[in-house]
């Protein structure tokens, strides 16, 4: 197979360097917006390292108009998928820290800076997180409202939530900073979520914590053809993927995962699977009161309805 063609710097140094890894195929305008931001960031050194996951001329070709020696385009004559394709980004990148950034999305200019400087001592893994604007058709929000910490086990908090709606706990892909070192001792899984599935993974690592950083650092569009488990349509996988995953969470999460992420599908709103995902939680799992109670919540009261309430609550001040 012929290997990869390769452009960009071939000399960058420093321990501190951040490589941003930005995996994109077919959406050139979106991932020129997204280099423009990693790019900005204020802080150095750092580079960044698009990779192209499949024949993309246009792609290639406005990449090659911004002429700036920290950018690395590595265009694939393949698909890999996005777990394939960040992989790979890991593989080359000169930094010791890796910023992972969706070619839908963008930063904040100080987001790099802000992240590396929060690091918290005598933690060998840190994942740093940060919050976004949210950008909806519904409105803008920010999210996550409950920061990680270092003390919260990171499948807990991704799941077990204290309120009824989301957007309490979060952490998408493209907020995440951490060192080389952990992706290279456990690569992104190939998964249908496989963001989910590295973050549960990574909370099996000693010394290894999520932390989000409070500011508003990011923002995440959701209106793209990114699938979620929020916005799956296909219940079986979604259903299946969290029962391959179970074994990795605490039964307190796994049955908050089923009640208050899957359970809240509007593809799980029939009387048969409500009822498989309510048998496996008590089985399997140790729901909370408010997994329960969200769970009924989803139940009763129509997808509309539910969203309408979430804006008009949480809705960030002055959206558009």
């Amino acid at each position: 197979m012929t290997p990869p063609q390769e452009t960009g710097p071939q000399e960058l140094a420093p321990q501190e360097m951040v490589t941003v890894v930005i995996p994109t195929r077919n959406r050139p305008d979106m991932v020129a917006r997204a280099v423009e931001s990693a790019l900005g960031q204020t802080y150095a050194p750092l580079e960044v390292v698009v990779v192209i996951d499949g024949p993309d001329p246009a792609t290639e070709e406005r990449l090659r108009a911004f002429g700036d020696p920290r950018l690395t385009v590595i265009a694939l004559e393949q698909n890999r998928g996005a777990a394939g394709a960040r992989n790979l980004g890991v593989e080359r990148a000169k930094g010791a820290w890796i910023a992972f950034l969706d070619d839908d999305d963008e930063w904040m200019p100080g987001k790099i800076a802000l992240q590396m400087a929060a690091r918290p001592p005598g933690v060998r893994y840190p994942i740093m997180s940060c919050r976004c604007k949210v950008v909806t058709a519904r409105g803008d929000f920010e999210w996550p409202r409950r920061l990680c910490t270092p003390r919260d086990r990171i499948g807990d908090y991704l799941f077990v939530r204290h309120g009824l709606f989301k957007g309490e706990t979060f952490a998408p892909t493209t907020t995440l900073l951490a060192p080389k070192a952990l992706l290279q001792r456990q690569p992104i899984p190939k998964s249908a979520f496989d963001d989910w599935e590295w973050l549960i993974a990574c909370g099996q690592i000693e010394s290894c914590a999520l932390v989000t950083v409070p500011e508003v650092l990011a923002i995440h569009y959701t209106e793209s053809d990114r699938i979620t488990l929020s916005t799956c349509h296909n219940i079986d996988m979604a259903l299946n993927w969290a029962e391959s995953v179970r074994p990795r969470l605490s039964p307190r999460a796994y049955a908050s995962l089923l009640l208050q992420a899957t359970g809240g599908e509007q593809a799980a709103r029939t009387p048969a699977v409500r009822k498989r995902i309510l048998k496996s939680a008590l089985r399997d799992g140790a729901p909370t009161p408010m997994a329960l109670t969200t769970f009924l919540m989803h139940s009763l009261m129509p997808v509309g309805l539910r969203r309408r309430l979430r804006q008009a609550i949480f809705s960030a001040p002055g959206a558009a």
